[in-house]
């Protein structure tokens, strides 16, 4: 693996430990404020607060602890590079090619599959769900052996593809935080010329009443401008207040109510706060759920300067006026950024005015202590429990050191079984295997190449060198190769003593050679053609029968099926040994070979999916299925067999996927309400719609799947995932009786009236004239808001008497 870039990876440290500390505190957010443990506006505006800034102090925290090896270390660490010690396991192919100088473009080490229970040696099978490939397919399995170099937790390696892009990645988030950065900053500018634009206020009834207003708010009276240019009050860094014309026609205690929530945006700073919202949000634009608390932050700090206002005026209702005169504007969706505003385009107008005309309270709530001590111990425990990401900084030196030693594959453990580790860089190859009581080593410099009978090397190019040693027990025998005066000299070696290269060690070489080719997977291609001149595909595989390595039998399994046919038969025994391979990305590679280059019969595709079952690793079984998807068609036993395999996928976002891609090659009824029961699985609210949303595209017959898709959205909680996941369905068309009455129940589970109000008008406007459908539309629009309701009424043409 190329050697990573000390900056690159101090950037990825330091932005992976931000996006993860950050999705994990505004998650709890999201989660308290979902279950109602905080109620009040200011509560739930401070933990939102203390979820953005405690996902930053828990990331400096934790990097800084990592950076200065002071404090206790979290109890998992995530390597963003992996350590060349005696506890690293990796399985992955390396590129060998014709001859034996192949360079691997990194280390290999291949499990045996009896092996695959074993989790604490070199011999154990790959961790399945961190099997992947880089450009050089390179696979690193986590380093979990009591020898690791760190004992202080569980070192897991990142997939190595990951690890190659890491600095393309970060370019492409630094590129996207930049553009989101430039808009911030024409922002910036843009408010600037608004206020140098706006005309200064110099009516006394205004400025009297902000100068007492201030005082209240224990603020230096703001300046005061009207601005053609905004539908909506401002209040901007600086401390002046931007008007709209319209302001200038407000009443006494209407313009009163407006300078009151515009002071309280002062006081409480939210000008600087929106700022600095702005810029967290435009450096962690990856983070999932950052939309949403900039959102709630803003709505929340709406809600308290209006709780603000009405305690000053001793009254909700003239701000209340004041927001239904924001309604009538036509608000410009390029809001500045930077500036805080009583009606912004997203703002809940309608919600906020129904509040002030209900009544605030008149006692400003105060954050107990408990809450702000809680949060600071959320921080410090989040430093030291979650995962940390760290930079191994002493794995290069490790490497280096390990080379000049001369044992570059690190120690495999024989006692477990079968290994074998292969190093490449430039012209240098290192292969080592072990088993219990033997140990065969081979290291090359430059090109190599051995004889078609695979009995000994047949020549070197000019100035390479080859070693090939095998230790049993306690008896070692070594043959070196070098170039010499009369050409290739071979010179051996028994317990380290110079021997003749008599018949005896001709005869060792000649037993081990073929056994070290084929277990290391070197020259591949030229010995398939080899054997294929002895035996056809039947001796290629009765070869790849022998082996023990997932990595080498992977490596000729697909270089078998991917470039020459083979028969029913023939393609069955490839299969069979397909199913014996542990590592996930080595299985998946052969299956994928066999879909693409090899005719398979619907029998064997029954048998690709039912080996394609035991991959553990969510990305590789969902990479193999998205691939047989195409081959499924609108078999029904396919299809099954396709199903039977998709279960036990955890990830929602892979399992989404798969059934996407099975989704895009089905269209009967009956497939598409076996996808919609099998996206029962998926956890995630916005993976389970989208698939819904797909399935409503696809389907020509909206009825017939209306109550298995209707009894689905049901089961999302969101209910803006849920409301979406109807709606789709609703435009499809076709709806009749029994489809409308299924929708209608899944709108019934729906707690927001905005959303449930969504799906009811929707409906109203597409479904049947069914007496029955009506009933049951004003039997659930009846729980509504008396605004709401009347909203469905209308759609529906109804008209209470």
């Amino acid at each position: 693996m190329s050697e990573l870039n000390g900056l690159a990876a101090l950037a990825g440290v330091v932005l992976l430990t931000l996006l993860l500390q950050g999705l994990v505190f505004l998650g709890l957010a999201w989660l308290v404020e979902r279950l109602g443990w905080v109620r009040r506006a200011r509560a739930r505006e401070f933990v939102w607060r203390s979820a953005v800034l405690g996902g930053v102090a828990s990331a400096a925290l934790q990097v800084g602890l990592g950076a200065s090896s002071l404090g206790p270390a979290p109890w998992l660490r995530v390597e963003l590079a992996a350590r060349e010690s005696a506890a690293m396991a990796s399985s992955g192919p390396a590129s060998a090619r014709a001859s034996a100088s192949a360079q691997p473009a990194a280390p290999v080490t291949a499990p045996a599959p009896a092996s695959k229970a074993s989790a604490g040696s070199t011999a154990s099978r790959p961790s399945t769900a961190a099997s992947s490939r880089a450009a050089s397919s390179r696979f690193i399995a986590p380093a979990m052996s009591a020898s690791a170099p760190d004992a202080t937790g569980i070192a897991v390696n990142l997939r190595a593809q990951v690890l190659q892009a890491l600095p393309w990645l970060l370019a492409f988030w630094l590129l996207v935080s930049l553009w989101h950065g430039l808009r911030l900053v024409f922002s910036a500018f843009a408010l600037r010329r608004l206020r140098a634009a706006a005309l200064l206020l110099e009516a006394q009834d205004w400025q009297d009443d902000a100068a007492e207003l201030a005082r209240g708010f224990a603020v230096s009276a703001p300046e005061l401008k009207i601005s053609p240019a905004i539908g909506s009050p401002l209040a901007t860094p600086g401390g002046s207040i931007l008007l709209p014309v319209w302001a200038l026609s407000l009443s006494r205690d209407q313009r009163r109510a407006v300078l009151a929530h515009e002071l309280a945006h002062l006081r409480r700073r939210d000008p600087h706060w929106r700022a600095v919202l702005a810029l967290w949000r435009a450096l962690l634009w990856p983070l999932p759920l950052a939309a949403l608390a900039q959102q709630r932050l803003e709505a929340l700090a709406e809600l308290e300067c209006d709780a603000a206002a009405a305690r000053a005026l001793g009254d909700g209702r003239p701000l209340a006026e004041c927001l239904a005169q924001c309604l009538e504007q036509h608000l410009d969706r390029r809001f500045p950024a930077f500036a805080a505003a009583m009606a912004a385009p997203r703002s809940p107008l309608l919600q906020r005015a129904e509040q002030l005309l209900e009544g605030v309270p008149m006692s400003p709530f105060t954050i107990p202590r408990g809450l702000r001590l809680a949060v600071l111990a959320g921080v410090i425990a989040a430093a030291l429990a979650l995962p940390a990401f760290v930079v191994p900084v002493s794995a290069a030196a490790e490497r280096v050191a390990a080379r000049s030693a001369g044992d570059e594959s690190g120690d495999c453990n024989a006692v477990a079984g079968n290994c074998v580790s292969i190093h490449g860089k430039n012209d240098v190859m290192s292969v080592r295997w072990s088993l219990p009581g033997r140990r065969v080593t081979y290291q090359a410099s430059g090109a190599v190449r051995f004889n078609p009978q695979e009995t000994a090397l047949e020549s070197l190019a000019a100035g390479a060198t080859a070693s090939i040693e095998e230790v049993v027990d306690t008896t070692s025998r070594k043959v070196e190769y070098r170039n010499g005066a009369k050409g290739l000299e071979a010179t051996f070696y028994l317990d380290g003593k110079p021997q003749p290269l008599d018949a005896q060690a001709e005869a060792w070489l000649a037993r081990l050679l073929p056994q070290l080719l084929r277990e290391a997977a070197i020259d591949v291609p030229a010995r398939i053609a080899r054997l294929q001149q002895r035996g056809g595909n039947k001796a290629v595989l009765d070869e790849i029968a022998l082996i023990k390595s997932d990595h080498a039998r992977g490596r000729y399994l697909a270089e078998l099926l991917g470039r020459h046919a083979l028969s029913a038969g023939e393609l069955d025994l490839a299969l069979a040994q397909a199913d014996r391979i542990g590592s996930d990305y080595e299985k998946r590679q052969v299956l994928s070979a066999a879909l693409d280059s090899q005719q398979v019969a619907t029998a064997q595709l029954v048998k690709v999916l039912q080996s394609g079952a035991g991959i553990g690793s969510d990305y590789e079984r969902a990479q193999l299925l998205m691939q047989a998807a195409d081959r499924v068609g609108g078999d029904a036993t396919l299809r099954a067999a396709w199903l039977r395999s998709l279960d036990g996928l955890g990830s929602d976002f892979e399992r989404r996927r798969a059934l996407d891609a099975l989704l895009g090659k089905s269209e009967d009824t009956a497939a598409l309400l076996q996808i919609l029961a099998a996206g029962d699985a998926i956890g995630s609210d916005f993976e389970h719609r989208e698939l819904l949303v797909h399935v409503a595209a696809r389907t020509k017959d909206a009825e017939a799947i209306a109550a298995g898709y209707a009894r689905a959205a049901a089961s999302i909680g969101s209910d803006f995932e849920r409301r979406e996941a109807l709606l789709a369905l609703l435009r499809s068309g076709g709806l009749r009786r029994d489809g409308a009455l299924a929708v209608l129940d899944a709108a019934a589970g729906i707690g927001s009236d905005f959303e449930c109000r969504t799906v009811l008008v929707e409906l109203a406007r597409v479904m049947p004239d069914d007496a029955q459908v009506r009933q049951r539309l004003v039997d659930v629009a009846s729980r509504l808001s008396d605004f709401e309701r009347e909203q469905v009424e209308q759609a529906a043409g109804l008209v209470r008497g």
